[in-house]
């Protein structure tokens, strides 16, 4: 057995959520032997968990190796001398030391891309895994091992069944209940095996190909049990019809897009996503979709999604439990956190810029929860909350009284634009769950819910929304902030023209770097596409809907910061040509 010095020394590499940083680093500091250190790299946003036990951590950038200018991630398993002497011959890459020699492999990945496995097999004995940012890839390969630390394995976590990578199949067997070893000489790509020429392995030896046909045959159980939810028997019978063969055609890779434009019509199309989008979420809890399939269909509906505009469904889960499951629809990104926080009995106050959906999303969540929605424009006083007594002696009952007796979602815009001591009110009715009005104490009903929407952040006024109030600390400590930005997907969902996104979100963007109070919105986007669907001339929807309150000083230096804009925009052009009569 070769020492810790000579050699690339065991590794972990991990893509998911079922375990933590610290789970994997615990791990790999029970096993690391005396004066040797564990180095890490991990990309949160991604679940990516790199870690290696190796000896003298002081070098940074040494094995994993983080490459920020390509965004290549990768850690390796190899022998030292043999490393070394790559670099050595190496007139291209020839780097200045022992520490930085290891950078090689992903310096050969970013020129070669899969064929480093290939075009290192011949000086050296290695295994490695690679996650490239670029193209959201994880590459896994191995060369003819020639020592315990050049073998690779793959395991699938206990739980979620998420893919774990090392050169240890006894560190493995901490995480994973399923171990496969890496046949020599090949390489993984997103669940495809290859040889290290490139070609694709034989499916009847690939256990990717085993696995991912395995989960298919869960993945079409569950959608024929959800066939009979469809009402229309011409798209029940094509799906019916379709289906099966494909799930059971020799590449299980094949693109549902392609399938779909081929095989379906729309609507046809619009019910099978909607169908595999239900059964992916049920069968990710039960544990039976791994997450190599999961990922792949992920990124095919996503793709596919967004060139038919297919309306959204959302199972929410709780506790592994499904608390509700949403008709489908358009939603905001943050759609689906706010019902989630909704769901727990938890005050949301959403802050974002005006007309970036607000009001559409909390009637969405109120619709999906099945609940009223009572809507009160800002809390201008008291009374606006708790009602008063008229002349006569009758009570007049506002949206926050009914909501708070009967239940329902109240949702109070403008909370920046309310009296101070008029949020009083709210604050003594969430705090101590009952409420004195006028006429009657009442206690908070179970299904009383309450969101605000703002525009700033209940610091006062600035210079976009200049009539805001500053709102005490006990408000803003009361509510759960999210911020509630322009959603460019939902955009692009709702109003889908290429001439009109393009320009509007070019022009947004040179608005907010040219620091001009000026705000460009989903609502005005939409205004503008209603515009063109109705033909009416360019100049006119831009004088209306996207100049207005400019100056031509304003305005000429937004044309200026535009970016990203093809000079053939109809809209781009029509601008450029403006002159503003101010």
């Amino acid at each position: 057995m070769e020492d810790y010095e000579k050699s690339g020394r065991y590794f972990i590499a991990y893509q998911g959520r079922e375990f933590s940083y610290e789970d994997i680093i615990r791990k790999l500091d029970s096993i690391c032997p005396y004066n040797y250190s564990i180095n890490h790299k991990e990309i949160s946003n991604k679940g990516i968990i790199f870690a290696k036990i190796v000896h003298d951590s002081y070098m940074e950038d040494r094995d994993p190796f983080w490459n920020s200018n390509n965004k290549i991630l990768t850690v390796s398993g190899y022998n030292q001398d043999e490393i070394a002497k790559v670099n050595e011959e190496s007139r291209k890459y020839h780097l200045d030391d022992s520490d930085r020699y290891q950078r090689i492999i992903n310096y050969i990945y970013r020129d070669y891309k899969y064929k480093v496995f290939k075009e290192l097999s011949n000086n050296m004995h290695f295994c490695s895994v690679i996650w490239d940012a670029n193209e959201e890839e994880l590459i896994a390969g191995v060369t003819t091992p020639n020592n315990e630390y050049t073998h690779l394995y793959l395991g699938y976590t206990k739980m979620n069944r998420e893919i774990m990578y090392s050169n240890s199949e006894e560190l493995l067997t901490s995480f994973c209940d399923e171990i496969i070893e890496v046949e020599n000489n090949t390489y993984i790509v997103n669940g495809e095996t290859f040889n290290i020429d490139g070609n694709k392995r034989n499916e009847s030896n690939d256990p990717f190909i085993k696995r991912t046909r395995q989960n298919a045959d869960y993945l079409l159980d569950g959608l024929n049990s959800l066939l009979a939810s469809i009402t229309n028997e011409a798209v029940k019978n094509k799906i019916n019809q379709n289906l099966e063969d494909y799930l059971a055609s020799p590449d299980p890779q094949k693109k549902i897009s392609d399938y779909l434009t081929k095989e379906l019509d729309t609507e046809t199309q619009k019910a099978l996503l909607e169908l595999i989008k239900q059964v992916i979420n049920k069968f990710n809890i039960e544990g039976n979709i791994d997450h190599t399939l999961r990922t792949i269909f992920d990124k095919i509906l996503e793709d596919y999604t967004k060139t038919i505009n297919v309306p959204i469904s959302y199972s929410i889960i709780i506790n592994n439990t499904e608390v509700t499951h949403t008709s489908g629809g358009f939603y905001h990104e943050k759609y689906e956190q706010i019902l989630r926080q909704t769901s727990l009995d938890e005050p949301i106050m959403l802050i974002g810029p005006a007309g970036s959906g607000k009001n559409v999303a909390v009637s969405q969540v109120a619709e999906s929860l099945g609940l009223h929605m009572y809507y009160t424009n800002n809390a201008s006083n008291e009374f606006k909350l708790t009602g008063f007594i008229d002349a006569g002696g009758t009570y007049r009952e506002t949206e926050f009284y009914k909501a708070f007796k009967n239940g329902g979602l109240f949702f109070l815009d403008e909370i920046d634009n309310s009296d101070p001591s008029a949020l009083i009110v709210i604050n003594s009715a969430l705090a101590n769950g009952y409420m004195a009005f006028p006429h009657e104490t009442i206690d908070k009903h179970p299904n009383f819910h309450i969101i605000a929407a703002a525009n700033t952040w209940g610091k006062g006024a600035d210079l976009e929304y200049v009539g805001r109030t500053a709102l005490d600390a006990a408000t803003l400590d009361r509510f759960d902030n999210i911020f509630f930005d322009y959603d460019r997907k939902l955009e692009e969902c709702l109003y889908p023209s290429e001439q009109v996104l393009k320009f509007m979100w070019s022009f947004r963007d040179a608005v907010l770097k040219s620091k001009i109070p000026h705000v460009v919105s989903t609502r005005g986007i939409g205004k503008v596409y209603k515009k063109e669907l109705n033909n009416i001339p360019t100049t006119d929807i831009l004088t209306s809907n996207v100049v207005k309150n400019l100056g031509q000083d304003d305005l000429n230096m937004i044309i200026g910061n535009m970016q990203n804009i093809n000079s053939s925009n109809i809209y781009y052009q029509g601008i450029k040509s403006l002159k503003l009569g101010r």
